[in-house]
Parts: structure tokens; sequence; C-alpha cells
């Protein structure tokens, strides 16, 4: 082989090296992603007024390519349809960037918003759902789990559908396209004589759950398993998005045997079934 033929096939090794090379850092990039969009999702440690509150964030793990602020309010109309199906919900706010969705309910101090949805033109939607617990004697109703579950499940569905990937602009991988979530519940809420802790499930059985004594449902400011619900495959089953939520919901809150006590949850609301989640009404239930 004379000295320019192996010259020529060193330059053919190294351009074949240079586009392995990309095609792998292209590879991690669309798997790993820049996860700008859901950076935004903080603060869920907060409490709310008169409400305890399942807030569900969601958005692509990419930055995504937007569509013309004109035609956002229109597409992010059909997703609060997909999101709050039958509930009578109100435009409170719509921009450039972002339209707000709110469904209205009446409290002790006049009309608040029970359920908000953000939806953005990034792809990211951020709800808060105000779950229907009654306070009597300032002691609140268990925990909803049932209610948790369903809100998260019904945003895993809209995630899937079409609605939602019009949210933007349609890349050639966009099949592949992950999600970063953060899913948070809040541990209280206040009224006027102050703050009102939750202290038990609604799931049967729940009351058995070993528990610490002087430890309170408390919810991370970035919300539970945050870390491990980035770059989440879309046709995961909703399992693989509520189980490691649960999992620190009950490690949060002092329960002992977590592993044990999510299998019961998860077996008990039947995560594998793929149903549509029926939402709670928009009305607080009769006391």
């Amino acid at each position: 082989m004379s000295f320019g033929e192996v010259d020529a096939a060193g330059n053919i090794f190294e351009k074949t090296w240079w586009l392995l090379q990309s095609g792998w850092r292209w590879g991690k990039q669309t798997v790993q992603g820049d996860h700008t969009t859901i950076a935004g999702c903080g603060g869920m440690d907060r409490d709310y007024s008169e409400r305890f509150v399942a807030r569900v964030c969601v958005g692509p793990t990419r930055a995504v390519k937007p569509v013309p602020a004109v035609e956002l309010a229109a597409r992010a109309l059909r997703v609060a349809r997909e999101v709050f199906g039958d509930l009578p919900y109100e435009v409170s706010y719509s921009g450039e960037d972002r339209v707000r969705f709110a469904v209205m309910d009446d409290g002790e101090f006049g009309p608040f918003e029970r359920h908000q949805l953000e939806v953005f033109g990034s792809g990211l939607l951020d709800l808060r759902w105000g779950l229907h617990m009654a306070v009597v004697d300032e002691v609140a109703d268990p925990l909803p789990l049932g209610e948790v579950v369903a809100v998260i499940r019904r945003v895993h569905l809209v995630t899937r559908g079409s609605e939602y990937r019009n949210l933007y602009h349609k890349r050639l991988s966009e099949k592949r396209r992950r999600h970063d979530w953060r899913i948070g519940v809040t541990g209280r809420m206040s009224n006027a004589k102050g703050q009102i802790e939750w202290h038990s499930f609604d799931v049967p059985g729940s009351d058995s759950f070993a528990r610490a004594k002087n430890r309170y449902a408390y919810c991370p400011s970035i919300g539970f398993a945050a870390e491990r619900l980035l770059s989440r495959k879309p046709d995961e089953p909703v399992r693989a998005i509520v189980r490691p939520v649960l999992e620190e919901l009950l490690m949060h809150a002092g329960y002992l045997d977590v592993q044990n006590s999510v299998a019961a949850i998860v077996a008990h609301h039947q995560l594998d079934t793929p149903t549509r989640p029926v939402l709670a009404s928009a009305e607080p239930p009769a006391t």
C-alpha cells in the first residue's frame, strides 16, 4: 500500500470516527436533554389557603422550538379540555408565552381557584389540583391518594396525545422525545385559625402502616423523586411515574416500611389498568 493510500485510509477512519462520536453525542443529548423547561417548577413546599394541593408539572427534556405566539392560545385551549374534561373552567390569563386556566370554587372568604393549569409555549404543563379534603374542627380528611393518582394519570395520558404534541413544533425524533416531571403534594394548608396538616391516607389498611410519631408530612421544593423523574419515556406505564412519587411522599411523611406500604397502595389503585381516569368534580363533597 502506498503512502497516499495509507493517508486516504487514515482520513476515512478519522471521518468515520468523527461521525460515530457526533452520533453518540446527539443520542446522549436526546436522552439526557438540557432540563431547562422543567427548571421553573419549584416552590412545591408552599402551603395554600383553603386547600391541600397536588401539583403536577411535565415538560420536554430538551428545549423545543415554540409555535408562533399568536397560535399558542388556541392550542393551549385544546390541551386544557383534555386535562379538565367536563369541569367548568375559565381562561384567567393569556400571553405570548403562556395561557392560564382556572376552575373556581366557593370558600369561606369567597370564590377562589380550586384548580389552576398553566400551559406554556415551551411545552410545560403546570397543574395545581386542589384536593377534595374537608376540614372539621381543625382536623383534615385523610389524603385522597386515589385523587392524586388520577390527576397524575390524566396528565400522563395528555402528554401522550396529539393535542399536547401540537403545543410546539415537532422534530424528526418526536416519537423518542422524553419528558421531565416534577410532582408534589402539600403537607399542610392555612385557614383563619392557622395551619392544618394531613395525618393519614384514604387507602384501606393504611392506618396499620408503621410511622414515626413526631414527623409531619413534608414536600421538597422541587417535589418528590425529582431526579428519578427526569428523561422519562413517554410510553412508560404510569406506575413508573407514580411509584417513585409515592415512595418519597411516604418517606417524607415519616413512614417506616415504605416499599411494602407503596406496594399496597399500588395494588389498591390498580395502576396497571389502562382506563381514562375520572377526576373529581369541582364541587366539594357534602358534609
